[in-house]
């Protein structure tokens, strides 16, 4: 909700829906519900923005319902190069001959063959290895419809087009509906809300064992030969990675971490999580909580952020004046020791900690150290029996 201290009117145009993720470990059912709400809020429309972290089965298992039971306009995810998503797709014990492998050849064919017209492109999100985009010290103007909402000769979609093998994949005639997010940018909504994505050039594995030029030598038979000739691949392929890296070998897997937030300064940015019954009638409740420049949500994904190093790499790349403004902050891996350090959550002091995860379940997250750093920076825990919601009303 944004107050521009101009008398109110309506939106320039109708409302941004995003989802980060869309998967579940715990059921199929968690996931489907969570998408039939949803589609009932939507009512016909597709989603802008479906941003998926990384490849694991619990974080993309509903992805292909979602499309296509909605649709997305943009479904953004993380560039790794193809010998670094094989790994990832037989670390997590796929076959070649299971339907899901493709995603891990070549994603935006997996799309297309599962959900057809369900997407309107693909973004990919290259290795974040430049400075971010300059943090806005400009006020922000009341928001106006953007000049080609109406006009499709002008591009409006973010990202920038690919040119024949710029990215694997990226051939004949799919290449209008692949693009880039190249290191450095953002998706700013009407000039009013910005979303940066930071994909760690870090989480690319040595290639100890020489699979990235094993691959190479099956490229063209993966990406352009037919079904048979890709299942042989990947038989080979796999076989090679069993007898050097071993069964089950933990790779370092890409996770797209997401920021969310105004651009420009705001007076107030207030935060509400209630679910009162004065704010399902008025949209407004007694207990909002006033913070001067928090109003931005940084989710992580299973992002590695395991020691100082690798907060500070995030936040150079945010700028800190964008990681101050984080006032709900997602826990990464569910809560798993591996992924955090000890100090984290001082580092990036939120106001609310989200923890997503099943402690019933056998991998016990959140971990115990982990919950006692974050333990007075309001945490929350998100499982199959509670949720959480908040409201954030941006104020000139």
């Amino acid at each position: 909700m944004i107050d521009t201290g101009k008398p109110p009117r309506p939106a320039p145009v109708g409302p941004y829906r995003w989802v980060y993720d869309c998967g579940s470990s715990s059921g199929k059912r968690l996931v489907t519900n969570a998408i039939d709400d949803l589609k009932s809020h939507c009512q016909g429309e597709k989603i802008d923005l479906l941003t998926l972290s990384h490849f694991h089965n619990d974080h993309i298992s509903g992805v292909v319902e979602l499309l296509n039971k909605i649709g997305a306009k943009t479904v953004m995810l993380p560039w790794a190069p193809l010998w670094h998503r094989l790994l990832i797709g037989f670390e997590q014990g796929l076959r070649a001959e299971d339907p899901e492998m493709l995603f891990y050849v070549d994603p935006v064919q997996y799309l297309i063959q599962e959900a057809g017209d369900g997407f309107e492109q693909v973004l990919f999100v290259m290795p974040s290895n430049d400075d971010g985009p300059p943090f806005s010290t400009e006020p922000t103007v009341a928001p106006e419809p953007p000049e080609d909402l109406d006009d499709p000769e002008k591009p409006s979609k973010p990202g920038e087009p690919v040119s024949y093998g710029d990215l694997e994949g990226a051939n004949g005639d799919l290449d209008h509906r692949i693009r880039m997010l190249r290191s450095g940018k953002a998706i700013v909504i009407l000039g009013v809300w910005e979303f940066l994505p930071y994909n760690d050039p870090a989480t690319k594995p040595d290639d100890t064992f020489g699979f990235a030029s094993e691959v190479e030598s099956y490229r063209g038979s993966l990406l352009n030969g037919n079904k048979n000739e890709r299942k042989s691949s990947l038989d080979d392929l796999k076989m090679f990675y069993e007898t050097t890296f071993g069964r089950g070998a933990a790779m370092n897997n890409v996770s797209l971490m997401l920021y969310g937030g105004a651009v420009g300064p705001w007076t107030g940015q207030r935060i509400c999580n209630c679910e009162c019954v004065y704010h399902r009638l008025i949209g407004a409740c007694g207990c909002w909580k006033e913070h001067e420049t928090r109003g931005a949500i940084l989710l992580t994904g299973d992002g590695n952020l395991n020691s100082p190093a690798k907060w500070d790499g995030l936040e150079s790349y945010l700028d800190a004046r964008r990681a101050r403004r984080v006032s709900v902050f997602q826990v990464a891996h569910h809560g798993a020791r591996a992924n955090w350090h000890d100090g984290l959550a001082a580092l990036a002091a939120p106001k609310t900690s989200v923890f997503s995860s099943e402690p019933t379940r056998s991998y016990g997250h959140p971990h115990a150290e982990v919950l006692r750093d974050f333990w007075t920076f309001g945490p929350i825990q998100v499982d199959q029996l509670s949720g959480f919601s908040f409201r954030i009303h941006l104020e000139r």
